[in-house]
């Protein structure tokens, strides 16, 4: 079983060699938790935890509607090894991390509430302990499965009220419709309550939420098609979260999309045009009731750039996908040579620096 290392919470004083200044808050990670492995690997189909021919573990999971099909995943070490990842964050300038499950894995999209429930719960108590023994270097978002809104929206208020937690995390392709988010509604009650942090991760969300695309990937480039999906998917999201009038009854709720919102600032400017045209305001001020996260897009510097130019550097979180991403290094030298200095200051420390003060963890 994974334990918790002795609290390591200050930052070494040795400046960064991959930064140009320290980074306050890394909102996009994963942990893998020791219920995790454990219900996992004990279930005989996927999603499951299985060993190959040498031994390593390894994710199999099953079709969802990220396109995903039956990929497998190696259960990777940054994922687990919590003193290695508190020595990275110092070595590299990180304050904190706002640490989440691995939506992608696809529970969400392939348990019955029967099964995520125990998983998502034991993994949000781990987290817990993670929390409570990393207190200034670490925040925890719960693990909200989208089959059972009700208990989700019970969870989320125990995450806050026990376990000391900013927010939770769900699955985009909740949100590729109107319809769907709707459903959600519990979930976003109890997150106004409690002035909840929601992390919005590419993935599939549960077959009883409607309107998810369907699975289109050609078999020809897979490995560019799969891309292409992805930044539809989440711009469809980002859609229904920015521009409709979801969000309005939960003034108190933040929401993080990752992945910049996928192609939104590829296609902003083609979207107020729409507007324009239709009569309507500028969707940029609606778009910018979200934040956006660069995740694995990090070290893709046209891609940062685009997305601070269409909505500003104060919606843009620093976020590195680290667990999946073995190092946080590369983002931090990409930004650092694609962005000013005063986008790098909003984007590393004064974002953060005001939305946890908003959350009460200043």
């Amino acid at each position: 079983m994974l334990k918790a290392a002795p609290d390591q919470s200050a930052p070494s004083s040795t400046p960064s060699a991959a930064s140009s200044g320290s980074v306050l808050v890394d909102w996009h990670n994963h942990w893998i938790s020791p219920t995790e492995l454990r219900l996992l690997q004990a279930r005989t189909t996927a999603p499951r935890i299985v060993a190959d021919a040498e031994g390593k573990l390894r994710f199999e999971r099953v079709t969802d509607a990220t396109g995903a099909a039956g990929q497998a995943y190696p259960v990777w070490p940054a994922a687990t090894d919590l003193a290695a990842r508190v020595r990275h964050l110092d070595e590299v300038g990180v304050q904190k991390q706002v640490i989440s499950y691995t939506v992608p894995l696809g529970y969400d999209a392939s348990l019955p509430a029967e099964d995520i429930k125990p998983l998502f719960r034991g993994f949000n108590d781990d987290l817990a302990g993670v929390v409570r023994a990393h207190p200034k270097r670490f925040i925890g978002l719960a693990a909200l499965p989208t089959a059972d809104p009700a208990w989700a929206a019970e969870e989320l208020a125990r995450a806050h009220r026990e376990l000391g937690f900013i927010g939770g995390s769900l699955p985009l392709n909740a949100f590729a419709t109107l319809r769907g988010a709707r459903l959600l509604a519990p979930i976003f009650a109890a997150a106004q309550k409690h002035g909840s942090h929601l992390f919005i991760h590419r993935g599939a969300a549960s077959p009883s939420i409607p309107g998810q695309p369907p699975i289109l990937l050609p078999e020809d480039t897979e490995w560019a098609r799969g891309s292409l999906l992805s930044d539809s998917q989440l711009a469809a999201g980002a859609i229904t979260l920015g521009l409709t009038d979801f969000l309005d009854p939960y003034p108190d709720v933040t929401v993080q999309i990752v992945m910049l919102g996928g192609s939104i600032p590829y296609v902003i400017e083609h979207i107020q045009a729409g507007a324009k045209r239709a009569g309507r305001a500028d969707p940029v001020e609606k778009f910018r009731r979200i934040f956006v996260d660069p995740g694995p897009y990090s070290t893709s510097p046209r891609s940062v750039l685009s997305a601070v130019k269409a909505f500003g550097a104060d919606r843009v979180l620093f976020g590195s996908d680290f667990g999946p991403n073995p190092s946080i290094a590369p983002a931090i030298k990409t930004l650092d040579a694609a962005l000013s200095a005063d986008e790098r200051r909003q984007i590393y420390v004064e974002n953060s620096r005001a939305l946890l003060a908003r959350k009460g963890f200043a």
